[in-house]
């Protein structure tokens, strides 16, 4: 039958006449027996830049088979990551400036989607679905000063990548989990336990993004057992040290140098360590909102006092994101058994210094990677942005109440549907 792939159905032009009437697009069916492509975007709390990944997929919920196609990481122009890192609070803006970054942004987006459609060889046509986390603003989670009723701003409008790609798009997963009281977060518990379930191995998947999350997939637990919870900042002190320390000519530390030749500055830490975020229960989870720029300020202030500079002020912050992983270990897993691996994943991965601090703290606990199970820390996010997505067109919840706090499981974000076939 010739004819174009719609949502992984081969559809002929009489058909297509039948399945458009007028604007009108009448979506045939999606179901997990099909071989489906999917395509994740990510753009994370860094605001470095959109990850972007495509996989085969077939399968839905325990059952589901993965494979990627092809990757790519975006780095944001300097002048578009200027615009993002102006909405972020305590800034002001303007509502021109953040409908007209809200529209950009979009385009972004949808050139890093075509960007890994075309590395793959495909058409964008042959894509079921999109799936976005669109750069967050604001993480407002459920509290006494909200009334316990949390949400979130995220920005990129996803009509206008449904619009340029021709496909679904399903964006803004966090509100849903959140009308159910829940934190909105983490999202990837899901997929960290399609992936990393054992029925005999005890197991941290830790992201070291922007934010530290970890899921912990204790042996023999089922979905209703895991916990999932934001260890805290993970890359965003450093980077943020590292850029101010270099009058923003380098954003991160590359390959974990600086951090190498420095020393921990102890008064410093310590004081790191008392920040409130670190002790409280579960759920929960933070983001710019805790430890953006507002609360880099009070480091700034700490690192003179404590005559913390150069590359012992970079060494201390990489010591306080292992410091945080391991001490959220000991407080709230230990308890529950003992953890056999952790395995990393998130732009960490590719700072060494960071990772031999955390694999000397968390001793014994052997500490892996992503790329040791086949899959690549570079691009997990996206791919797991991917398979959220996928689950939603087929209609299953993906949240993981036991680690949000959502008092039920919900099927994740809003659909923004492509124009028809021409």
């Amino acid at each position: 039958m010739v004819g174009d792939i719609l949502l992984g159905r081969a559809v002929t032009r009489h058909d297509t006449d039948c399945l458009f009437q007028g604007r009108h697009q009448v979506i045939p069916s999606y179901t997990a027996s099909q071989e489906r492509l999917a395509l994740g975007l990510m753009s994370g709390t860094s605001c470095d830049g959109i990850s972007a990944a495509l996989i085969r997929t077939s399968g839905s919920q325990m059952e589901r088979k993965v494979e990627m196609l092809s990757h790519a990481v975006i780095p944001f122009e300097a002048e578009m990551r200027a615009r993002i890192m102006s909405l972020y609070p305590p800034n002001h803006f303007t509502a021109e400036a953040l409908c007209r970054t809200k529209v950009v942004l979009a385009h972004v987006f949808a050139d890093a989607a075509q960007a890994v459609i075309d590395k793959a060889g495909v058409h964008p046509r042959d894509v079921q679905v999109i799936g976005a986390q669109c750069t967050t603003l604001y993480h407002d989670v459920p509290s006494a000063e909200n009334n316990w009723r949390g949400g979130q701003i995220e920005i990129a409008e996803p009509a206008i990548i449904a619009e340029r790609l021709g496909v679904p798009v399903v964006a803004d997963l966090r509100p849903s989990d959140m009308a159910a009281g829940g934190h909105g977060a983490p999202l990837s518990a899901f997929v960290d336990y399609v992936f990393f379930h054992d029925s005999h191995l005890s197991r941290a998947v830790q992201n070291i993004g922007g934010i530290g999350n970890a899921t912990i997939i204790l042996a023999g637990s089922t979905l209703d057992d895991i916990l999932s919870f934001d260890t805290g900042p993970g890359n965003l002190l450093i980077d943020a040290t590292v850029s101010h320390l270099t009058g923003n000519c380098l954003q991160y530390d590359v390959d974990g140098k600086m951090a190498a030749d420095g020393k921990v500055n102890r008064p410093l830490l310590d004081w790191l360590l008392t920040h409130p975020y670190l002790s409280l229960p579960l759920p929960k989870s933070t983001g710019r909102d805790t430890f953006g720029d507002a609360f880099f300020a009070q480091v700034v202030e700490k690192a003179a006092e404590f005559h913390a500079a150069g590359n012992d002020w970079v060494r201390t912050m990489t010591a306080y994101t292992a410091e945080t992983i391991a001490g959220a270990y000991e407080r709230y897993v230990y308890p529950l058994g003992k953890l056999d691996e952790t395995v990393l994943t998130g732009g960490g991965t590719h700072n060494p210094t960071l990772v031999r601090l955390l694999a000397k703290r968390v001793a014994p606990v052997k500490v892996k990677t992503h790329e040791d199970f086949g899959l690549s820390s570079d691009a997990r996010e996206a791919i797991t942005w991917a398979i959220l997505a996928d689950e939603t067109m087929l209609g299953n919840p993906s949240n993981v109440p036991h680690a949000s706090g959502a008092r039920h499981r919900a099927i994740l974000g809003k659909i923004s549907q492509p124009p028809p076939l021409e």
